[in-house]
């Protein structure tokens, strides 16, 4: 006995039927209805890619540029690296040729210029045309506070 297809209630089939005035056949494909497949199964040529002496493009093929995926955190970390480490072995080299001794005489040090002095936040007065004070405000703003009357 063949198996159960898939299909509506035998009601609807005998309707399905009558209104279509044929016996209705199902578009799907079943393995039981359909013929058996009597050719074997191909069997294709090697391709030429798999000898190199039959290949003139082996060094094209895409099958050999394929390389691991490239983590971009850790590449970018080890270049960084890389740069820190060429920069602190310049600066020791610099570094090396002011303390070497050299022929003449000994060069004076240089004095740093001083530093300057730290320039003071701004300051708003509008309270003095207000009150008659000299209330002296930062510029920005205190947070959550939009207005001055606030």
């Amino acid at each position: 006995m063949p198996p159960k297809h898939r299909d509506i209630s035998p009601f609807l089939q005998f309707l399905r039927d009558f209104l279509l005035g044929r016996k209705h056949v199902t578009s799907h494909r079943y393995a039981d209805t359909m013929s058996p497949r009597s050719l074997p199964a191909p069997t294709p040529p090697e391709p030429s890619m798999n000898r190199l002496s039959g290949n003139p493009y082996y060094q094209r093929d895409a099958r050999s540029q394929v390389k691991p995926p490239i983590d971009l955190v850790e590449e970018k970390k080890r270049q960084l690296a890389a740069i820190a480490a060429e920069a602190a072995k310049a600066a020791a080299a610099v570094e090396a040729a002011k303390t070497a001794p050299k022929d003449g005489p000994v060069p004076k040090p240089v004095s740093k210029p001083a530093p300057k002095p730290a320039i003071p936040p701004k300051v708003c007065k509008q309270g003095q045309a207000k009150k008659g004070k000299a209330k002296a405000r930062k510029m920005l703003p205190t947070p959550g506070q939009m207005h001055k009357w606030d």
